[in-house]
């Protein structure tokens, strides 16, 4: 099997993990007892989508999703990268599947917003210039 053929997979399975974990009932739940739960809502308000009041930067749980968001799309971002060799392409595709997570977040129950699609944006900007380092200190090396 190609290596790009092996970072397509690993895109995949990445991303299919984060879509489990985003979408799960209760994130403390998860975290805290490894239990996943669904509840699905064919009605959720998408006025919550652009919703500020929830943000606590006080909270250490709500400090530690956060992580996990800038981490997981970081990764995310490292493996399209390498699957694609573009990264335009693989900006582009963890942005849109980004917004989609949490959009998608609003029909189970979850908190789905656009403060964390930014939140997503800075874990690939971070991955864009982590892979842009390692190529500098690549060239220099040679």
């Amino acid at each position: 099997m190609r290596l790009r053929s092996k970072f397509l997979i690993a895109s995949l399975l990445w991303a299919a993990g984060i879509l489990i974990v985003m979408c799960t009932s209760s994130a403390h739940a998860f975290m805290y007892e490894q239990t996943l739960s669904y509840t699905l809502n064919f009605n959720p308000d998408f006025s919550d989508f652009f919703r500020t009041s929830d943000i606590d930067l006080t909270d250490s749980f709500y400090l530690l999703q956060k992580t996990g968001h800038i981490l997981s799309f970081g990764i995310l971002y490292i493996l399209v990268f390498n699957w694609l060799r573009n990264h335009y392409k693989a900006f582009g595709i963890c942005i849109f599947f980004a917004f989609c997570t949490e959009v998608l977040q609003l029909f189970f129950e979850r908190n789905g917003r656009l403060f964390d699609v930014s939140v997503d944006l800075v874990g690939i900007l971070l991955a864009v210039a982590i892979i842009q380092l390692v190529r500098i200190n690549t060239a220099k090396a040679e």
